[in-house]
């Protein structure tokens, strides 16, 4: 399996490609990571997604992964990351902007009191292993606020004169863009599925500049839908089934195509 999906990616002869987590589980996600370096000669731009985090804590796991990626020079973990130039291969001149955020369901959206919804992430990410049900949610929104402030930093890097952003995420930023068989999250579901905290922070960007376009790149859901909450912010859900990643789409930047893997998902 994951011999076969190397193989995809190398015969795509990408200019890039995007990961937008759920690689694997836990230690298993830095041997795909290793992998795919020695695979490929392109950029692997990636976010983690909760399923990466399993078995260990979430500082240990991005510790780990910062470690390996300075290790090789062709894996970029976005989140450790600031705002990325992406230039045209003929006249080396910007045409947009990567930014990537891991993002989670940070507890802001819908009704976490209400929700019968049991996420195996409580019982192994180590961090909310022995937390009640009270500090699960300061936790989680405590993540999603982290995650805000992050990518608000790198928002406000990027030059005035930016006509396209792209954002990588692992965790869908609005409740529209959270789908799941042609439907999206309802009260009980978008706690966990949706990072309120984030969209907040890329609908403020978009209004305050009209002239950019602001592309969202997310997984987490395993169904795939678009949603377009402002005129110049669209957000694309992609789609994934459980143990067969595949490649879901390209973005072509200046002729240049960028594979995406918007969902990985365990092998």
């Amino acid at each position: 399996m994951r011999e076969r999906w190397l193989s995809l990616i190398a015969n795509q002869t990408p200019a890039g490609l995007l990961i937008g987590g759920d690689i694997a589980e836990s230690g298993s996600s830095l041997d795909w990571l290793r992998q795919l370096a020695y695979s490929t000669s392109c950029p692997i731009y990636f976010v983690l997604g909760n399923h990466d985090f399993y078995d260990q804590s979430i500082r240990i796991t991005r510790q780990n992964v910062v470690r390996l990626c300075r290790e090789h020079e062709h894996l970029h973990y976005l989140t450790d990351c600031g705002s990325i130039p992406l230039r045209d291969a003929t006249s080396h001149q910007v045409a947009a902007y990567l930014i990537g955020e891991d993002a989670w369901g940070d507890g802001t959206c819908g009704n976490f009191e209400k929700s019968f919804v049991k996420l195996a992430d409580f019982s192994r990410i180590l961090d909310f292993k022995t937390l009640s049900q009270e500090k699960r949610k300061d936790l989680l929104i405590e993540l999603g606020r982290l995650s805000a402030e992050r990518l608000t930093t790198k928002l406000e890097s990027v030059p005035e004169s930016t006509e396209r952003v792209i954002i990588l995420t692992h965790v869908p930023p609005f409740v529209e863009a959270c789908w799941y068989e042609g439907k999206t999250a309802d009260e009980h579901w978008s706690p966990f599925f949706v990072c309120g905290q984030m969209g907040v922070v890329l609908r403020k960007f978009a209004e305050m500049r009209p002239r950019c376009q602001v592309v969202v790149l997310c997984g987490h859901t395993h169904h795939q839908g678009v949603t377009q909450p402002l005129e110049n912010l669209i957000v694309h859900t992609g789609q994934s089934v459980i143990g067969h990643p595949s490649i879901v789409g390209t973005l072509i930047i200046d002729n240049q195509e960028i594979a995406i893997d918007t969902y990985s998902d365990p092998i």
